[in-house]
């Protein structure tokens, strides 16, 4: 039986159903939660008061660095269990940190070596690994993005009988940003405050923002209401998702209130947070007006390419995993809720 590990909060999940007999047609298998885990144990003492840094390898280095970072893989099975450990590029897209399929490489995976490639763990015992990245003395300035991947593989059976290859991974993401000259700066701004009511007359609170420093930032946030009818107050609300956006792109953050909220006018009071970055803003707003059921929240400069075969969103700990099918380019979106 597979269990999820909640304990482990800088999860991503992928699960990938692949038949085994050749000509087969694609098996009817529902994906489930991996039953291992990963997290770093190693945490810049400079960077303890970072909550992203406690999950995730955040680091801004020059060229010519080395860094090390320690991981813990747990496995939950009452089993041996055997899994690889490698390294895989991502990107910033759509408000959702992205890992490719499979090892497909970019800069930064070029610089990254584990210590242990392949590992095998006893039931329910866990073990460490080690991750180093050597920074070249010539690299690319600006933010890299990557995944330390967990994988591990099975053979499990349909329901109706047919053998199915199941690849299961966990990973922890790597913001690494390259400056010259100082640190790269944390830097995002709100924009536009505005209100509406979704087709079901719930009040929906938008906030756009643009991350207009060196570095990716994970976005949280509350909204506040106050000055409404009577002098009334609401909330705080507490923003739908983080949203995950890079240098130079822009997004939306959600909020959303009850049926029975006055349409107004309020005035909004906005605060987004990321790491130890906060910034708040405030404007009059109201819920009179409706828009369309399907909105487009997210703006981007990068390229988004079409055709994802997987999508993963976590929450908290182990992912939700959805298995679809499409073209053969295989994408896992990692978001953490």
């Amino acid at each position: 039986m597979r269990r999820p590990l909640s304990m482990f909060a800088a999860l991503a999940a992928a699960a990938i159903i692949i038949p085994t007999a050749a000509g087969a047609r694609p098996a009817q298998a529902v994906a489930v939660p991996p039953s291992f885990g990963t997290r770093l144990v190693q945490v810049p003492v400079s960077e303890a008061h970072d909550q992203r840094a406690l999950e995730y390898i955040i680091d801004d280095l020059t060229p010519g660095t080395v860094i090390s970072r320690q991981i813990l893989i747990a496995n939950n099975e009452h089993q041996v269990s055997h899994f690889t450990v490698y390294p895989g590029a991502a990107r910033i897209q759509n408000g959702s940190f992205t890992g490719e399929a499979g090892q497909t490489p970019n800069e930064l995976t070029t610089w990254i070596s584990v210590q242990h490639g392949k590992v095998t763990v006893g039931p329910e015992q866990s073990v460490k690994d080690l991750v180093t990245i050597r920074v070249p003395r010539i690299a690319t300035r600006g933010e890299h993005y990557g995944v330390i991947w967990v994988q591990q593989v099975s053979v499990a059976r349909t329901s109706s009988g047919m053998a199915v290859k199941e690849v299961n991974r966990v990973g922890i993401r790597i913001y690494l940003a390259i400056g010259q000259g100082g640190a790269l700066p944390t830097k995002f701004a709100i924009g536009a405050i505005a209100g509406h009511r979704s087709p079901s007359g719930k009040a929906v609170l938008t906030a756009s923002v643009r991350n207009t420093g060196g570095r990716a930032v994970d976005l949280s946030g509350t909204a506040r209401l106050t000055n409404g009818p009577g002098g009334t107050s609401a909330g705080p609300f507490k923003s739908q998702k983080v949203v995950t956006i890079a240098p130079g792109q822009s997004g939306t953050m959600t909020f959303v209130g009850g049926k029975q909220l006055p349409s107004g006018p309020w005035q909004a009071t906005v605060t987004m947070i990321s790491g130890i970055t906060k910034v708040s803003a405030s404007a009059t707003i109201d819920f009179s007006g409706h828009v369309p059921a399907q909105t487009a929240f997210f703006r981007s400069s990068a390229m988004v390419l079409g055709g994802g075969a997987l999508a993963v969103a976590l929450v908290g700990g182990i992912g939700l995993v959805i298995l679809r099918r499409g073209s053969p380019r295989r994408r896992v979106n990692v978001d953490a809720d």
